[in-house]
């Protein structure tokens, strides 16, 4: 054969041996060089997350002019703003929103606000320490809830009315003002209905479901242990059917609740006796017209109407409403937290989030 010759001018070039050892040792100082990079990686965001955490700690100790102190006119976290009327007014409006499912729940993660019954309280403590608020204007907008949070509701507003005999209390309604949302107005002095308001629904219902006859087809048991001192203790269970003797016991708490209700409405409408209050309290919802006709409200109108009403009686006044302002924590994690928790919040805590069927003043309507 005839050898290789490389061309004129070019000089013949070196063998290229392959050395293992040095592509091993290559190889090893190019994973650690990746290793150091990821671990330096980790180090600064482990000094980031230490850095905002103590910003976060400070910022809850001393939340100055990001999410208010104890010395803020609305309170710790609140702020008060004026929403209407003279600015200049000494006599102040509270406006106090009811609206959505009525059901408390705990406070929400990065310090949000607590549930609706909680709301409520901290407006009327707010009130009842400022002299100045002279009015209440409740804004219900509410299918109504729990049978106990729309009580405890009740209570503080006739509590606080007995404390603040001065301060006008006044019920507007939204939308709807039904089962408990009614029950909650019947604290107010004065009841005012918009044209389109629908209202009613004076009654107690306690829903679950059974699946007695599904469980028997798919070959489903469900084992209960209970002694024989304690009967009804699986009383509602879904999987056998109800007795007439459970039917009965549950039937007579729902009647206890109604004629609770009843006297409720009874007392809070002084121009019906409580035989007109029963007629009415069938469960079933009327219009605003209806309700006037009725004497479940005194008057048809809107926000305007009430403002009106309030300068009627109190003269120059400002109408104010307090809210909670975001903290230093709501604005670096982007939390906006809801004075009270959506409808479809509170609703899946009232149906979903309890260990059983609820005893409710709630029109199932309005789902």
């Amino acid at each position: 054969m005839t050898p290789n010759i490389p061309p004129p001018g070019v000089s013949p070039q070196e063998p290229q041996w392959h050395n293992p050892t040095q592509s091993r040792s290559s190889k090893r100082r190019s994973a650690s060089f990746f290793v150091a990079i990821f671990l330096g990686i980790l180090l600064l965001v482990s000094a980031a997350l230490n850095l905002l955490l103590l910003v976060i700690s400070v910022s809850s100790m001393a939340s100055v002019g990001l999410g208010g102190d104890a010395s803020d006119e609305g309170g710790a976290g609140y702020v008060v703003t004026r929403t209407s009327g003279e600015a200049d007014a000494e006599c102040k409006v509270l406006r106090i929103p009811i609206r959505g499912v009525i059901a408390e729940e705990g406070n929400s993660v990065l310090g949000a606000g607590g549930g609706m019954v909680s709301q409520v309280r901290l407006a009327l403590k707010f009130a009842k320490n400022d002299e100045k608020v002279r009015g209440i204007l409740l804004e219900i907008d509410s299918p109504g809830g729990g049978v106990t949070d729309s009580d405890a509701i009740y209570q503080m507003l006739m509590k606080f009315r007995a404390e603040r005999a001065d301060v006008k209390v006044i019920a507007l309604f939204g939308d709807i003002a039904a089962s408990g949302g009614y029950y909650v107005a019947a604290a107010a002095e004065r009841i005012m209905a918009r044209r389109t308001t629908i209202t009613g629904s004076i009654g107690v219902i306690m829903s679950s479901w059974n699946f007695a006859e599904a469980a028997k087809k798919f070959g489903i048991e469900q084992i209960a242990i209970k002694s024989d001192r304690t009967p009804l203790k699986d009383m509602l269970s879904q999987t056998r059917a109800m007795t007439e003797a459970e039917k009965v016991m549950l039937t007579s708490i729902v009647d206890d609740f109604y004629d609770q209700f009843v006297s409720i409405v009874d007392d809070g409408r002084p121009n019906l006796d409580r035989a007109q209050v029963l007629a009415l309290a069938t469960g079933g919802v009327y219009t605003a017209k209806q309700a006037l006709t009725n004497g479940l409200i005194d008057e048809i109108g809107d926000a305007t109407t009430a403002e009106a009403l309030f300068r009627k009686e109190l003269g120059s006044v400002q109408f104010i409403e307090r809210h909670r302002q975001p903290s230093l924590r709501d604005l670096l994690f982007g939390v906006h937290a809801p004075v009270v928790p959506t409808f479809a919040e509170a609703a899946a805590r009232l149906f979903s989030a309890s260990t059983g069927p609820r005893f409710l003043y709630y029109w199932e309507g309005a789902r």
